[in-house]
């Protein structure tokens, strides 16, 4: 269940307008993950952008009680090139799952604004019409995107195509409050074939820091066993 919820969670939040970057910029994350009141996991995302290539890593893993009773470890990578004005162009995106000692992976290749290759272990059903697939994105690429630091003005703006390896979804941002102190708070909605599961999250947070620049504080997402909640440290 915890892993369905992560899966979820990711294919509906990483969604932006075209991304793009500064050059030469890293940054990292900490955030503690909890269900109701209870702490169930920690999250950590690491990138780096060097000017011509960018990376982003993410692990979540359950901790404490749960973690005794359900050891899952979930890591995901993107890597790409920038390209011209900034743009953030993937080049592999990868995802190893080890829940209680059951391992699986993906692999997503892409070349220049297309999939070329989706390669499941164990093996799944990917899509016939994959690789005319084009202007889609990573879920790492949207998350290297979504979580650096950026000016109010670009929070919460804008769709895009997000491709998770199966199934494609058109994913924008709705609800969005730009609070007197500085706050902006907004949902994301998506449709088409990632949308089926009727997935949405609620109450995204984002805060200046000391230079004025939003970063995220805090993801919300109703499910069926609770309220899951992914606050940043």
């Amino acid at each position: 269940m915890i892993k369905i919820i992560y899966i979820s969670f990711c294919a509906a939040i990483f969604a932006a307008f075209i991304p793009t970057a500064p050059l030469a910029e890293s940054f990292d994350y900490r955030f503690d993950v909890r269900l109701g009141v209870a702490k169930i996991g920690e999250m950590q995302v690491a990138a780096n952008n060097d000017g011509k290539s960018y990376s982003v890593a993410t692990i979540l893993y359950t901790t404490g009680l749960v973690g005794a009773v359900y050891d899952l470890r979930y890591e995901q990578t993107a890597t790409g090139r920038i390209g011209a004005g900034g743009v953030l162009v993937p080049v592999r995106h990868t995802s190893i799952s080890d829940e209680k000692g059951k391992v699986s992976t993906l692999e997503i290749l892409l070349s220049g604004d297309r999939v070329s290759s989706v390669t499941f272990d164990p093996v799944r059903n990917v899509p016939a019409e994959v690789t005319t697939y084009r202007h889609t994105v990573d879920p790492m690429t949207l998350m290297y995107f979504l979580l650096r630091p950026v000016s109010a003005a670009k929070v919460c703006s804008g769709e895009v195509e997000l491709f998770d390896g199966r199934n494609r979804s058109k994913v924008e941002f709705t609800n969005i409050k730009r609070l007197n102190d500085g706050r902006v708070e907004c949902s994301i909605s998506y449709t088409g074939d990632g949308g089926k599961g009727g997935i949405a999250l609620s109450a995204l947070v984002f805060k200046p820091d000391n230079n004025g620049l939003m970063r995220i504080r805090k993801f919300e997402a109703h499910t069926s066993i609770g309220t899951l909640a992914i606050r940043a440290r």
